[in-house]
């Protein structure tokens, strides 16, 4: 049963949520008519207190250190969401004391921060100023680091092996969506995705991705991705520098049995339960919170939803300690904009353990979540449970001569009607030639080869265009890029080389 805790003191918007020395705790922001807030509130013995901050923080960054204290950096200069500032603070959560002690390198809103072992923290992402990378040492200041190729707001920053970090978002510095597929490193250089080419980073409003948060293994992390042509969520997972698919028993549902969800948060791992949290709305907003029991491949996929919330917020929550999902202020459901931001507190129960009950939490009326609807096989049973609406879909039943006998049509498919030949050919058209569906396509070939749909049908590409190099000397490269399915030489060129190791040129050279 989800339970609705005190409301904040300060409505809030633009803010950062964290569990800071056992405490909810919610920093900087903006609150009603856009006014900026300079303080903090954390959530003690029952009700919320306010801490005054040494600077505004209103879609500045911050980063919960292992120290235990949070970094707070960067804000709006005025109300309305105008102009970045350098300002540095450090709040205790022991003391429940701002400390103003630093200059950023350069003046950012909607940055990104991630602390590495060495106790040093790495800052990209910017809004209507320049982006780039810069550090902090751990004491005192910021230095620049880098440029970046592709400048962002509110990117993801993933650290990898070797000190690495990896540096990607859907959108740029003015709020346009990000068309590259170049995702940026701290210490080698930035890098082509395929995967970007025709998915992206879902959006995620004004949540900081942290990556602890998305975290499933050393090195790999989930996140939502979005079809740039068809509109369709599905899950991706990055392990080091290899970004591909994570394959789910079902396609991501987009739909409760009223209206249709939008999907938007970052993903949160709970790595004890070893289950993942995806949240949305739907048009009549219910909260939804799709569950990923991701130590199991496919996965599969619980969505909870719950009675219409009209005043909730969605811009920022967390997991606790205990593994429920808490949720603070942000923009106002019903108004969704940012002059009459939420001041709702709710707590979801999704792990085992009840926290943060105290006489002053009321209940939500959830007279709808007495009952649920359990969707298998294309049947709907009735199921009561934790008075929250239920879909769960079970893991499909697949084996290994299952998928053999899939990928051998699939192959049969590609040599006797080339489908790759059009260069708008997608895996839902595959999907549709063959009868199945598009997550089980893209999970068994990832299963079976390791690669995504576009980098196997990209091998047909190129073996194709060997052919042509062969018969036909003297052919110029770009009709061998049109003819053999490529979008564009820079597409036929990369995964040329990736194919062979060569370019064309080498290739037939040695030949």
């Amino acid at each position: 049963m989800a339970e609705r805790l005190p409301d904040l003191n300060i409505p809030r918007c633009g803010h950062s949520l964290y569990i800071a020395d056992g405490q909810p705790t919610v920093t900087g922001g903006h609150t009603s008519g856009f006014v900026l807030t300079p303080t903090i509130e954390y959530f003690s013995e029952g009700q919320w207190h306010v801490v005054p901050t040494a600077y505004p923080h209103d879609a500045g960054g911050s980063v919960l250190l292992k120290s235990g204290k949070i970094l707070l950096f960067g804000s709006h200069e005025k109300n309305l969401g105008i102009g970045q500032t350098f300002e540095v603070e450090m709040y205790d959560p022991t003391n429940h004391t701002c400390d103003g002690f630093g200059c950023l390198y350069r003046k950012r809103v909607m940055p990104s921060a991630i602390e590495m072992d060495s106790g040093k923290v790495i800052v990209a992402g910017n809004w209507y100023n320049d982006d780039g990378i810069e550090m902090y040492n751990g004491e005192s200041q910021f230095t620049f680091v880098k440029e970046v190729a592709q400048q962002r707001a509110h990117p993801y920053l993933l650290p990898i092996s070797g000190g690495d970090v990896l540096i990607f978002g859907d959108h740029d510095i003015h709020g346009n969506t990000i068309t590259s597929p170049l995702v940026d490193r701290l210490r080698g250089d930035a890098f082509s995705v395929p995967l970007f080419e025709q998915w992206r980073p879902h959006s995620l409003d004004v949540i900081s991705p942290h990556a602890a948060e998305c975290q499933i293994a050393p090195n790999t992390y989930l996140f939502p991705i979005t079809n740039r042509q068809t509109g369709e969520v599905s899950i991706a997972q990055v392990n080091d520098t290899i970004f591909s698919f994570f394959p789910t028993t079902t396609p991501i549902p987009v739909k409760t049995q009223w209206d249709s969800i939008s999907y938007r948060t970052p993903i949160f791992t709970d790595q004890q339960t070893k289950r993942a949290y995806l949240a949305g709305v739907d048009k009549g907003l219910r909260l939804c919170i799709l569950s990923i029991e991701y130590d199991k491949s496919p996965a599969p996929l619980t969505l909870y939803y719950t009675a219409p919330i009209p005043h909730l917020g969605l811009n920022q929550m967390v997991l606790t300690p205990s593994g429920n999902l808490l949720i603070a202020g942000g923009v106002n459901g019903i108004d969704n904009n940012n002059f009459s931001p939420s001041n709702q507190v709710w707590l979801v129960p999704l792990g085992d353990k009840e926290e943060y009950h105290t006489a002053a939490t009321t209940t939500f009326p959830w007279w709808a979540f007495v009952v649920g609807c359990l969707v298998v096989l294309g049947g709907f049973l009735w199921l009561h449970r934790r008075k929250l609406r239920i879909i769960v879909t079970h893991p499909r039943q697949t084996d290994e001569e299952e998928d053999e006998k899939l990928m051998q049509q699939l192959r049969l498919l590609m040599e006797n009607e080339k489908p790759y030949l059009k260069s708008d050919f997608r895996v839902t058209d595959a999907a549709r030639l063959l009868n199945v569906n598009r997550s089980r396509l893209s999970a068994c070939i990832n299963a079976k080869t390791g690669d995504t749909f576009n980098q196997y049908i990209n091998s047909f590409r190129v073996e194709y265009a060997k052919q042509l190099l062969i018969s036909q000397p003297g052919i110029k490269m770009a009709t061998v890029c049109a003819e053999s399915g490529f979008n564009n030489e820079t597409s036929f060129f990369r995964a040329f080389k990736a194919h062979t190791g060569k370019t064309p040129r080498e290739w037939i050279a040695n030949e």
